[in-house]
């Protein structure tokens, strides 16, 4: 460590993750006096290898979290060599800067590593033996590898993130506004995960930054139990209705994964095992609490904060 102040670099600072992560170790107490810098594809190409060792070696990390990735599993369908460059290029590039300036390394993976075909009783544990059905969960699982290259190194796979500020890529969002504008919603009732707060997500990590510097390996991050899309549509549309936000309830339509057209396979059940999270002194809240505090988050947002046009959505 180069002073008494860690000094922490985040990658994909402006994403869901990034975003959150920036808020919770700038703010918490056992972090807040930290130096933290995040970092995004505004500051540099994550793919060129001279720009990310330019950036490192100004900045001095001893600790780089990286969540820059593309995430969206049809876009990584559709164009692998993007996907490649982004998510295994990128992470080749801030693997090799790791380990030159001998930082700790955080980075974010995905439930989707696992092919959800016949999961364990109480979800995919850490030792579960991975088999990625698409690109994404490909280039995913070829970071983990290459993540493990540095010897102090974290791997944090994580499942169905919201509490973005983006509906196009945050379904919890999505639904809490449609159903504000009285708009139809058809969900996925088939396939099955654990849908996780961004908030939840950030303050565990700063736990297993803070309280766990010596953790190597990987540990689950996810909120408890597990859920399809049309349940979350449900929790979503109780809690508004509680609160009085809508007078009735938007239909919610529950459809199949096979009938929505995706290019990319996703896993029929990919639920995360969080245990050993706990185990390290961190229990995660269960989903529906979690979705529930970010409804109420966002109940002061005017009903037309968004400025799509009306349409009957998906997730």
């Amino acid at each position: 460590m180069t002073g008494d102040r860690p000094r922490v670099l985040v990658t994909g600072a402006d994403g869901m993750v990034g975003t959150a992560l920036l808020a919770a170790l700038r703010t918490a107490p056992a972090t807040v006096d930290w130096v933290v810098h995040g970092v995004s594809i505004e500051d540099f190409d994550i793919a060129e290898g001279a720009a990310v060792d330019a950036a490192f070696a100004t900045f001095g990390p001893d600790i780089i979290v990286h969540a820059a990735a593309l995430a969206i599993v049809d876009d990584c369908e559709i164009d692998p060599r993007r996907a490649l460059r982004v998510n295994v290029d990128g992470t080749h590039n801030v693997v090799a800067a790791a380990r030159r300036h001998h930082s700790r390394l955080l980075y974010l993976s995905s439930d989707y590593v696992f092919d959800g075909a016949d999961r364990p009783a109480g979800g995919y544990r850490e030792d579960d033996v991975p088999n990625p059905l698409s690109i994404y969960g490909l280039t995913k699982l070829a970071g983990e590898r290459m993540a493990a290259t540095v010897n102090d190194h974290l791997v944090v796979r994580t499942s169905w993130l919201f509490g973005g500020a983006d509906e196009t890529t945050d379904n919890v969002l999505a639904l809490v506004r449609r159903q504000r504008r009285g708009e139809p919603s058809e969900l996925i009732a088939d396939q099955f995960s654990c849908p996780t707060y961004t908030a939840d997500l950030a303050a565990a990590l700063v736990h297993l930054l803070a309280r766990t510097p010596d953790l190597v390996g990987t540990v689950h991050v996810a909120n408890g139990g597990s859920a399809s899309w049309h349940q979350v549509g449900q929790v979503v549309a109780q809690t508004l209705s509680s609160a009085g936000v809508v007078d009735r309830c938007a239909t919610l339509t529950p459809v199949t994964v096979a009938g929505r057209g995706f290019v990319g396979a996703r896993p029929r059940d990919s639920t995360l095992d969080s245990s050993r999270l706990g185990e390290l002194g961190h229990p995660m809240p269960d989903w529906a609490d979690a979705v529930r505090r970010y409804c109420a988050r966002l109940l002061d947002e005017p009903a037309g904060a968004d400025h799509e046009p009306a349409r009957t959505g998906t997730a």
